[in-house]
């Protein structure tokens, strides 16, 4: 899948996760949580033909991260209140264990770990760790990422460090199915925002 699917995906299952009784503020900190977690498996891809593709799924995400942010800090800072109560320990040791799963990320060949359940679990509780209301909507993007790789023809490397992978073989990525997700993520993502504001 490219990466702008990948990011339409995670904030959809983050907003729909999420509900629209959560209101706007957690739902815009849920989109960006959901955007984040799901471009975080690609961190491995170094693509020289297609360098611009990729960064732009990365800066989508972190604008998306910083507006929920913001609408965040802006309604009360359940972020801030959140970390505060947690206490210094479980901040640094989230912070060194999200430090270290993205060099191991970054320095992963493609699909490998950092498109494993370990990884999954991995960032899921080092951002638990350093801000815990992330947690679920990261997580589930990062879990859209795996479900979605697995729908094309090369191995998802689930069980890393174990050999072998899943690979559907259904779709290739830029193809018709490609398309017809991304356009089921925004319009469920569309309605997720439109029953928010109902």
């Amino acid at each position: 899948m490219t990466g702008r699917t990948h990011v339409a995906a995670g904030v959809a299952v983050a907003l729909l996760a999420a509900g629209p009784a959560a209101g706007l503020p957690a739902l815009a900190l849920a989109a960006g949580g959901g955007a984040v977690g799901a471009t975080i498996p690609d961190l491995d891809v170094r693509d020289p033909a297609h360098p611009h593709r990729d960064c732009l799924a990365r800066v989508a995400s972190a604008a998306l991260l910083v507006a929920g942010l913001a609408a965040d800090a802006a309604s009360g800072g359940t972020l801030l209140r959140a970390a505060s109560s947690a206490g210094a320990a479980p901040l640094a040791l989230g912070a060194l264990g999200l430090a270290g799963l993205l060099c191991a990320t970054r320095l992963s060949s493609h699909r490998a770990f950092s498109h494993s359940l370990l990884a999954l679990a991995g960032y899921a509780a080092a951002t638990h760790l350093l801000a815990a209301p992330l947690a679920l909507p990261v997580a589930l993007g990062f879990a859209s990422h795996l479900a979605l790789d697995a729908l094309n023809h090369r191995a998802v490397r689930l069980l890393w460090p174990l050999r072998g992978g899943v690979a559907l073989g259904l779709c290739r990525t830029g193809g018709v199915v490609d398309s017809c997700v991304l356009v089921a993520a925004l319009a469920a993502a569309g309605g997720a925002l439109w029953r928010a504001l109902a």
